[in-house]
Formats: structure tokens, sequence, C-alpha cells
């Protein structure tokens, strides 16, 4: 029995001893650190197969996890320069931040913004309660401003050298801005650069009525600029833009650019410009979409279509449509070529005729297109090619799809503007009777033919009747429509007519007979050498119809 305990307990103390283990040839390959020496245990070997490891699901949330993680840091690592961006878009300064946006840095800046600040001008128009000051340049984000003209390119020393000051009144009324032009905008030297002075005239007569607009925004549909005098370098302007008229989603503003003088003093004209302005039909502003100027244009309108290169089957509707039509043209015209032809000096030698063109203006029922067609007739008598294009016809025909707005009517004029001058390049003579209210819209037809080394003679007829005269004839009887409302925008009554201030040859129907005029135009004709002289009193009277007193009809 003691035995039997003896070699139990020899055996329970065998399990915890240190035995000196011999290495193998694998462990003498392969050392370790335990390969000497260990303690032996005579219990069980465990089972490899219930070793603790992680599972393969767990690893691979594990390896999902840590990527997310460092691909949101490294996005907004990414986003972190947009963040300001974005949120000027969002958060817009208003207008009296902007006033205090700009910091002078040198002593010029300060002297011109102490300058326009303590300037009399300035001082009035702080005290119109009416009107509301600001910077407007300054709420382009900073990092847009380089891609803007007066905002970023032309801003800083030597040029605009502090952001111009507007005061716009309540309602997009009118406006005034003050600014400084400095001596690095000069196209010639010391003189300012007109493109800058029509740029300027753009941005703020759209200015001007942008608020009087149903979108608070608007496309240039049409800008006319009239220069008066030299505008110096280093030296104060005022921009002055008053809306005249608002229709719906248009706006006509007239605005000038003249010199910042003292109290008392009659400040120079620099440039005039008139102008019209068309809010999109389909723009607004959404909060939740996010756009440079609040702008988005429904993706059906006709400037997604042109832009993505739908120009086919599509026929313009509406006036903006027009108008972006046009600018379509004027962009993407860059893959078409003028294809040179014969010159118009070798066609006059060909022909033995020179071309020119006869623009008729004036009033409804001022007897236009009677004088035109009886000189149209007198003419071919005498040999001289000639053709009419009369403005109730055209309008069958090549402008069929215009009404009689004040937009429609300035492309109206601007076709028949093109097509005349292609009668007269081609040596004949191209007579035109179109009431043509406007002057910005004769002179585009003016210098239509002015253009290329050989101008083309262009000789504005003014048919100067009294509206009281031409009312008093009305043939057609559109005045009595006009005078019940039936007309709408109807020249003379509710639609102005600018008279032509310099018109080569002026008629009076209303004291002269038909043949008269036509002797008095063809007399000018032939001392201007354009046609040949020849006796013209008696084929006047047969163009005239043989009696000469043909009815006046427009």
């Amino acid at each position: 029995m003691l035995a039997a305990r003896m070699r139990l307990g020899a055996l329970t103390r065998g399990r915890c001893q240190k035995f000196t283990v011999y290495p193998t040839i694998n462990q003498i390959l392969r050392p370790s650190p335990s390969s000497s020496s260990r303690f032996v245990s005579t219990l069980p070997a465990a089972d490899p197969s219930l070793s603790s490891q992680p599972s393969l699901l767990r690893r691979a949330v594990s390896v999902i996890a840590i990527g997310l993680f460092f691909t949101t840091l490294g996005i907004a690592m990414a986003a972190a320069p947009a963040a300001p961006i974005v949120n000027h878009l969002l958060n817009p300064p208003t207008d009296e931040e902007t006033l205090t946006m700009f910091e002078p840095k040198t002593d010029h800046e300060r002297e011109v913004e102490e300058f326009i600040n303590n300037h009399p001008l300035t001082k009035e128009m702080r005290s119109k309660e009416e009107f509301y000051e600001s910077r407007p340049h300054l709420k382009i984000p900073a990092p847009y401003r380089t891609y803007n003209l007066t905002a970023g390119t032309l801003m800083g020393p030597g040029r605009v050298v502090v952001p111009p000051v507007a005061f716009v009144e309540a309602g997009g009324k009118s406006l005034v801005s003050i600014s400084y032009l400095g001596h690095e905008l000069c196209g010639h030297p010391g003189i300012v650069h007109g493109g800058l002075l029509a740029t300027m005239l753009d941005e703020g007569l759209a200015r001007c009525c942008f608020a009087a607009l149903p979108h608070k925004v608007g496309l240039t549909a049409n800008l006319n600029i009239n220069y008066r005098a030299p505008a110096h370098a280093d030296s104060y302007v005022v921009l002055r833009a008053t809306t005249t008229k608002v229709e719906g989603r248009k706006a006509w503003v007239e605005g000038r650019i003249e010199t910042l003088v003292g109290e008392g003093e009659t400040p120079v004209v620099l440039a005039e410009a008139t102008a019209l302005f068309v809010s999109p039909k389909h723009a607004a502003v959404h909060d939740d979409e996010l756009v440079p100027d609040g702008i988005r244009v429904d993706d059906d309108t006709v400037m997604n279509r042109l832009l993505d290169g739908d120009r086919q089957d599509f026929t313009p509707g509406t006036e903006l449509e027009r108008e972006l039509v046009m600018l379509d043209i004027c962009l993407f015209s860059s893959n078409i070529t003028w294809h040179p032809s014969l010159s118009r000096s070798e066609r006059i030698a060909l022909r033995g005729q020179r071309g020119f063109t006869l623009w008729f203006t004036g009033l409804s029922a001022s007897g236009k297109s009677t004088v035109a067609t009886a000189l149209e007739q007198h003419l071919l008598h005498l040999n001289v090619a000639a053709y009419r294009l009369d403005g109730d016809n055209v309008r069958f025909g090549l402008n069929k799809n215009l009404g009689f707005s004040d937009a429609d009517r300035q492309e109206n004029i601007r076709r028949i503007g093109e097509v005349a001058k292609l009668f007269a390049d081609s040596t004949q003579v191209a007579i035109t009777s179109f009431i043509s209210p406007f002057r910005a819209d004769r002179q585009l037809a003016r210098d239509l033919h002015a253009q290329g080394d050989d101008p083309i003679p262009f000789v504005e007829v003014y048919v100067d009747v009294p509206i009281e005269v031409a009312e008093k004839r009305d043939p057609k009887g559109l005045y009595k429509k006009a005078r019940a409302g039936e007309i709408k925008e109807f020249t003379g009554i509710s639609s102005p007519y600018e008279a032509p201030e310099n018109p080569e040859i002026t008629i009076r129907t209303h004291e002269n007979s038909v043949e008269e005029c036509v002797v008095q135009i063809v007399k000018w004709l032939e001392e201007k050498d354009l046609i040949p002289t020849k006796t013209v009193t008696a084929t006047a009277a047969d163009a005239a119809g043989g009696s000469g007193t043909a009815a006046l009809a427009s």
C-alpha cells in the first residue's frame, strides 16, 4: 500500500518537472527561442481546430470600415477648399455686407476710396431712402472672380482700382454707379478702351432693370451704343441708367456714362446706350438647386436643345427663342466658311451700273410705298435695274414668323438690311419701304452696308409727314383700330417713331405730288453720280401713273 502511494506521488511530481529536450532536425533548421527547453505537459494535447481565430465575416467588415473611414477622410480633405465657395453661393452677402468687404491696400486705393465716399454725389445718393447702396461685384465668390471680366480680370491697380459703388432704386427703376478707370485700360494712349465702356453699359443697364423682371435676371437681347467723347484714363466716371418700359418678361433701359464732376459743373457724356433685356421664360430660383446666380433653366428649353445640337426641325416660337437661335448662330458658326466670288468692282464693270440702297422710312400712311413703287418704275424706264422690298410683302414670306413687338421689329429690319445689302452688292438698286421706327435699327442697316474696304452707298429717305395727316389718310384703317385699342404697339400711337436726324433725302408727300418726290430723289442720285444723268420730269409722271395723283397708301 505504501509502495503504491509512493509511485502515485512520483507520477504526480513528474507532470510538472522540467526536462531537457534534444532538438530534432526541423528545430535545428528552424530554431526558436523556446526550442531548447520547455515545460512538457503529459496532459492530452489540445485540438488545433478549436483555436480562437476571427471569422472571415468579421475580418471583411473590419477592412470595409477602415476603407470607408479613410475614403471619407480623403473626400473631406479634398472638399475643404470648396466649402467657402459653396457657403458663399448658399448665403451670398447682403448689399450692406458688400460695403465692408473691400479694404484698400495701397495709398492710391485709399485715395480713390476716400474721394468716392466723400463726393457730393455719393452723399446725395445715400440720403435718398428709395435707393440701396452696394458693391455688386463683391457678391461674386472670390474664386469665380478670375473668370469675370469687370470683377476679376480688369479689377486692380492701374485698372478698375476699387470695386464700383452702385445705388439702385427700388423696383429696378434707375441706377447710379461710380467708378475709377486707371491707365491700364486704354485702347489708345491715355484713352480708355471703348469695349470696356460697352461692357460697363451692358452690365449697368442690366443691373438697373433686374429687380423689375419676373425672375430678377435677364438676357441681353439688344444693345445699342453711341460714343460721344473720349474717356480719359485715370479719371472718375458715373454710369446712369433708367428703366423706361417693362412688359412681362421684357425691360427697356437707357443709360449713359459721363464724367464725375463737382457741384454746379456740367458733366461730359462719354457714351450713351439703349438696351432690351428679356427674362428667360423658365428661369426660376430654387433653394434646392445650386447654380452660380441662382438661375435654373428647364431642361426642355430651347437653350438646352441648341446646346445639345438639336437644331433640326426646330422653329422658334417665342421672341426669346428667336434671340437664342440668333445667339446659337453666332456661337456655333465656326464650321462655316465665306466663299469668295466676283468683286463688286468687277460686277460694276460688267453690268455698267453701281448698286446702292434707298431706305424709305416714315409713319404708316406717309406715302413710302407709293413713292417707292413710282421710283422703281421710273428707274427701270431709265434702264437702271432696281427692286423694291416692301414692308408688308416681306411678311408673307421671309419674315412671316415675326410679329410687331419692338424685338420683332428690330429683327425684321435686320433681315431686310441684310437682303438689301445682297441686292446692292449685285449692282442693283435696292429700294426698301419700311416704317423702321428706331434710329438704332436704321443705323444697323447702314453699318451693314459700310462693312469692308468698298462700302455700299446707303441713302436714307425720310418721308416726313405729320401724324395728323397720316392718320387722316389711314387707307387701311389701322390708326382707327390703334386708337380703339385693337392694335397694340402701333407706331405713332402706342409705340414711338424716332425721326432721322441726318437723312440724305427728305420728302414731304403732303406738300408735293408723287412725281415731284420722284424727281427730287432722282436729281439727288444724279448729283451724287449714283445713276446716269437723264431727263426725269416726263418719265416721273409716267411712273406715277400719268396723272400725278397716285393714292398715298403707306
